[in-house]
């Protein structure tokens, strides 16, 4: 939705999968959003690709998508329920398992592309009559100003908002600027994500071995 003024309840810095699932469900109950997302995401893609950043969600966030309407788009996406999780050191006798029947659930989860969720969430958005989505649009500045935040874009916007979230990221530029100090640490451990075909089926089961190198 566009058009809706310049004064907000919430401004929301970030409309991926964090951001924009928080703006779906306040503007569904009739608040006033705005999202500010620097770039337009992927809304086609080629038929047989595969989208390698994925997301392992469980039942719990499956009722989050559910309550502010894009399930049912994510589905269609796309997702991979999984109903076992076995987890063992290849080291060692240590192992745990978990089964979604012995909880009486259907799934313990389900693995989901990114690009899946990020195109429902953007569907829903668009369907919401509060929600008014600034897109390329970067913040600027922000200040207090009396109850409300006052937020300049990057081209010269002014918004006032009741609450400003920041939903940008591990480099959060709304954090930065805020002043809200972080303690990080340096691993020394690099991740590989890639697409694989396996010899057997997965039989919906999430595997991890643990490895003097790392788990895969």
């Amino acid at each position: 939705m566009t058009g809706a003024g310049t004064s907000y309840d919430i401004a929301i810095v970030g409309g991926g999968c964090v951001g924009g699932t928080l703006a779906c469900a306040l503007a569904q109950e009739g608040l006033r959003v705005a999202v500010i997302e620097a770039r337009e995401p992927q809304r086609v893609w080629a038929a047989g690709s595969v989208d390698v950043r994925v997301f392992a969600i469980t039942r719990a966030s499956e009722r989050i998508f559910r309550a502010v309407g894009c399930w049912a788009d994510i589905e269609r996406g796309g997702v991979s329920p999984f109903r076992e999780m076995r987890v063992w050191d290849a080291g060692g006798a240590g192992a745990i398992h978990f089964d979604c029947a012995e909880l009486g659930e259907p799934t313990l989860g389900y693995i989901i592309e990114q690009r899946v969720i990020q195109a429902a969430l953007n569907a829903r958005m668009e369907t919401l009559p509060t929600l008014e989505r600034l897109c390329p649009a970067e913040l600027g500045a922000f200040e207090a100003d009396g109850d409300a935040m006052r937020v300049t874009l990057a081209g010269g916007r002014v918004l006032r908002a009741r609450l400003l979230v920041g939903a940008d990221g591990a480099a959060s530029r709304v954090r930065g600027m805020a002043g809200i100090a972080i303690e990080t640490r340096d691993y020394e451990q690099e991740a590989v994500v890639a697409e694989v075909t396996t010899e057997l089926p997965h039989r919906e089961t999430a595997w991890q071995r643990f490895l003097p190198t790392g788990p895969l």
